[in-house]
């Protein structure tokens, strides 16, 4: 969920995640900012769970608390970090050693100080409550030399991430990784090289949850709708590289090949129709149309396409997923939700 900036930082918590969990179905993950407010959504999640057995069992929330690096616990996410652990809550503990600044400039001296912040602060929810769900993570990148100013684009980040994702898979720990945010201020030709090869690279090192993947520019500090739609895409892309290829007898295809013979084609065969589906992405945006049929549907760019689909679906009826009972409970016993998420979103 994003950072409702006009509410007092006492009632953010409770607000993002209500937002997340009245509109959408899908598991809710975001950083905390009170320890009130951690109180707040786990008993808000409860209820929405049916119970406290319930939210255990089958997590519908997540949090985020993040140390800071180089090499030392802070104290008021330590905090967060041991209350959230004790609730038996999943939460995702990444470090952000930034090269040259918080961590050596070499990316391997940087995935050195990464490794040890996540680790301390895997330590600290075992500790705290042994066993408990916890997600190893990493926010490594660089910065720009010229005048020390974060950056989410560069390929730095990407390779950092990757690596993060390797130590984690040695340590057996779920992880949780950054990637996908472009440093151009528009949605051009940078905007999406940088999002499509930083995801990838995360992605194929085996990065269980990749967070800030879609929607991201200018340093994190923009959302763009229609990046998201072009970044489901990439996404979309991504994932299908990570399946990678699947070779069995059926695939394989030899008997096919043998009964199709030298100069026959494949066109009319069953198994193409079986696996035309399985095997191959199908892009929503990317052109694959010839020159004379782009040019007469308007000769769209990606751009303008994503911003089509942007606006369908903002113009579509708001679709709300917490049962009427459950909204109307939620709201007699959490006054400090916002007008805005207790009312139809408009555009």
């Amino acid at each position: 969920p994003t950072y409702p900036n006009e509410l007092p930082i006492d009632r953010v918590d409770v607000n993002r995640f209500y937002a997340g969990l009245q509109y959408t179905s899908k598991h809710i993950m975001g950083g905390v900012y009170t320890s009130k407010g951690i109180n707040d959504v786990i008993a808000m999640a409860e209820r929405v769970a049916g119970s406290a057995e319930a939210l255990r069992e089958r997590p519908i929330i997540s949090m985020i608390a993040c140390g800071i690096s180089p090499l030392r616990l802070d104290g008021k996410y330590g905090a967060y970090m041991i209350q959230i652990a004790r609730e038996g809550i999943p939460v995702a503990v990444p470090a952000e050693p930034l090269c040259g600044a918080t961590s050596p400039m070499s990316l391997a001296g940087n995935l050195v100080i990464q490794n040890a912040d996540a680790l301390i602060n895997v330590m600290l929810t075992q500790l705290a409550n042994p066993g408990t769900p916890v997600i190893y993570g990493c926010v490594a990148t660089a910065p720009d030399f010229r005048d020390l100013n974060y950056l989410g684009g560069p390929i730095e980040s990407g390779l950092l991430n990757a690596g993060a994702a390797q130590m984690s898979r040695y340590y057996g720990i779920p992880y949780y990784g950054t990637a996908g945010i472009s440093d151009s201020k528009t949605l051009d030709t940078q905007c999406g090289y940088e999002s499509a090869m930083n995801n990838l690279l995360v992605a194929l090192a085996g990065g269980d949850f990749i967070h800030d993947a879609a929607g991201l520019m200018e340093f994190a500090m923009t959302v763009s709708y229609e990046k998201l739609v072009i970044d489901n895409e990439i996404l979309g892309m991504a994932m299908r590289a990570v399946r990678g290829m699947e070779v069995n007898d059926d695939t394989l295809a030899l008997d096919v090949i043998k009964k199709v013979g030298p100069g026959g084609n494949f066109l009319t065969t069953r198994h193409t129709r079986k696996h035309s589906r399985s095997e191959h992405y199908r892009p929503q945006l990317s052109d694959r149309d010839k020159r004379p049929v782009w040019e007469a549907q308007g000769s769209r760019t990606t751009a303008e396409k994503a911003h089509d689909i942007v606006v369908g679906l903002l113009d579509a009826p708001v679709k709300t997923y917490l049962p009427e009972k459950t909204a109307e409970d939620l709201t007699a016993n959490y006054p400090m939700l916002h007008d805005q998420f207790l009312h139809e979103v408009t555009r």
